[in-house]
């Protein structure tokens, strides 16, 4: 039960991504079988519930779980979410320096760099400005207030200060790096399209799309049809032999110690245009849901859409403040178990819901080395509102109302006492789990099985708003019962 990836004293909850594949190859097989695809489906979730997934001694048990507030939540799917099972796609493009927004159709024609008069100091980097020269022909150029460079050393003088870009691109149209750069591009794309003109003919009627290829096939993966005598030979426009002479010598370097200096290539001492940032949305990889869209203005902050997995799952932490004290009055979970010893531990769910939450909780040790106990296995937590965040922190349920009825005065606030129930505060319910290690171990890891349900309110379109029998208005919203079941990796540290 040990595991020495992950951080002590940590909750970590697991994402289902690896597991996709094998539901999905368990409902192939339920469809093509005789039984049916829901007997399947609640097999595979009672296996599910009876075995974690991965040991709590797994190497890739670090690389599997994560912290709450590093995962997505899919509502379609009612899964939890990682980087590794989102697909990423860009929102909006703009320049992190004078933050324009740039169309997306003109990234490609830019050459995904900033349009305007935003350059790096070829020396420091710092972000070059404009500035004008008195008693010049053309009075402006481009400085560098920290390091001093100034674009006429390299006889870049422009005669307007706006259109920088546009300017620098006329002074270059006779280089020939750039026309070989172009000529390079321009034969690529004339064997890219005999290709693909190939495959289609290869493929005759039975044609597919650029878009069902990728789907199909991958994006990155083209059939192979052309032969190396089929593509044409390339021929350059401004290279000289000199230049293939002195690519070879480079080629062929054998000691560091004798490369010429870079400052023979003239690149080295240009400008360079900044390049753009992207925002990113993300998306689910099973169902394409999206879960992250942020605004496309550069200067907005904030978030279309925002479907992370703290909004909808409850949260779950290890509160010192409620821990229990030893005789030696020390706080857990701040100091080592011991094996052998009986220790309370607190584990405080918390609600980001506004609609109450059944939870269940279980434990599941794979081994008789830790014994574990949960008094309150199933228990309700109260509705999230934000009246919780104006009460005092040191606020506990009076116990004199469990002596008047238990009356919960109407605000949510339930005075009935439960067993295994230490804490009952707002939106958060704090439970007591008893563990006893019974050999040292560098970190005890213990695998928890949560499931919450909770109803969710669903939109009615405007065309069902109406009962067709009786006529009446029927209610705007209808509800479902959703249900959440993830597994929890409890990190309590050493025992000694």
């Amino acid at each position: 039960m040990s595991s020495t990836y992950i951080s002590p004293v940590s909750v970590l909850y697991y994402c289902p991504c690896t597991a996709s594949a094998k539901d999905h190859s368990h409902k192939t097989a339920a469809a093509k079988s005789k039984e049916s695809p829901s007997n399947k489906t609640t097999e595979t979730n009672e296996q599910q519930q009876q075995q974690p997934p991965l040991q709590p001694d797994s190497k890739l048990l670090a690389l599997r779980v994560s912290t709450i507030e590093n995962l997505y939540y899919c509502d379609d799917c009612s899964e939890i979410r990682c980087n590794r099972c989102v697909i990423e796609e860009p929102a909006g493009y703009h320049c992190p320096n004078c933050l324009f927004d740039v169309p997306t159709a003109s990234v490609r024609s830019e050459k995904n760099c900033c349009a305007r008069n935003c350059f790096q100091c070829p020396i420091c980097t710092h972000i070059l400005s404009v500035v004008e020269n008195d008693l010049e022909a053309k009075p402006f150029s481009l400085a560098c207030s920290v390091c001093c460079w100034d674009s006429r050393e390299i006889k870049w003088e422009f005669e307007k200060a706006t259109g920088i870009s546009a300017q620098i691109e006329r002074m270059k149209q006779d280089d020939k790096q750039i026309k070989e750069y172009a000529n390079l591009l321009e034969y690529w794309r004339s064997v890219h399209r005999l290709s693909a003109t190939t495959a289609s003919a290869g493929l005759g009627a039975h044609t597919l799309n650029s878009g069902q290829f990728k789907h199909r096939f991958g994006a990155s993966v083209m059939p192979k049809t052309l032969t190396d005598s089929a593509i044409p030979e390339y021929k350059a426009v401004a290279y000289v032999e000199t230049d293939h002479n002195r690519v070879s010598d480079l080629m062929a370097i054998e000691n560091a110690d004798y490369v010429s200096r870079l400052s023979v290539n003239a690149y080295c001492n240009e400008p360079q245009r900044v390049r753009l940032s992207m925002k990113l949305a993300r998306r689910c990889r099973s169902c394409h849901h999206i879960l992250i869209k942020p605004e496309s203005k550069a200067q907005a902050t904030r978030f279309k859409i925002q479907l992370m997995a703290a909004n909808f799952i409850p949260k779950i932490t290890l509160p010192v403040s409620l821990s229990p004290r030893l005789a030696s009055d020390v706080v857990l979970p701040q100091k080592p178990l011991r094996a052998g010893t009986a220790v309370p531990v607190i584990l405080r769910f918390s609600n980001p819901l506004y609609s109450e939450m059944q939870v269940c909780v279980s434990a599941h040790p794979q081994n008789d080395h830790v014994f574990v106990e949960i008094h309150a296995e199933r228990f309700s937590l109260p509705p999230f509102t934000e009246l919780w965040e104006y009460d005092e922190d040191g606020y506990d349920d009076d116990d004199d109302d469990d002596d008047n009825g238990g009356d919960d005065g109407g605000d949510g606030r339930s005075s009935m006492k439960q067993r295994g129930v230490v804490d009952r505060h707002g939106n958060r319910v704090a439970i007591q789990v008893n563990i006893m290690p019974k050999i040292p171990t560098d970190n005890l890891v213990i695998p928890f099985w949560v499931e919450s349900t909770h109803q969710d309110d669903m939109d009615v379109d405007d065309d069902v708003k109406v009962d067709a029998k009786t006529g009446t208005a029927a209610s705007s919203s209808s509800q479902r019962m959703v249900t959440n079941k993830f597994w929890v990796y409890v990190s309590l540290g050493c025992v000694e």
